[in-house]
């Protein structure tokens, strides 16, 4: 639960004051909670499978609605 905290909370900061290219950024980060799953709580390949592509999509889906929440050029 808290890794997709973290994860949704990057993905709204990112996607809302962040470029497209920072959406790369979740692959290492992904990478690190795998890791840590993976050395604390002895998570196998299956799981890690599905926690990585839970992050994943959790991740970019709230750096879509980060996107959505940025302001039009007209508005400002």
């Amino acid at each position: 639960m808290k890794g997709l905290l973290l994860n949704a909370l990057l993905g709204l900061g990112l996607g809302r004051f962040g470029s497209v290219w920072w959406l790369l950024m979740f692959l290492p980060i992904v990478a690190v909670e795998l890791a840590y799953g993976v050395s604390v709580y002895h998570l196998n390949m299956h799981a890690c499978i599905r926690r990585g592509a839970a992050l994943l999509v959790c991740g970019e889906l709230a750096f879509l609605l980060g996107a959505l929440m940025r302001p039009l050029r007209g508005e400002t």
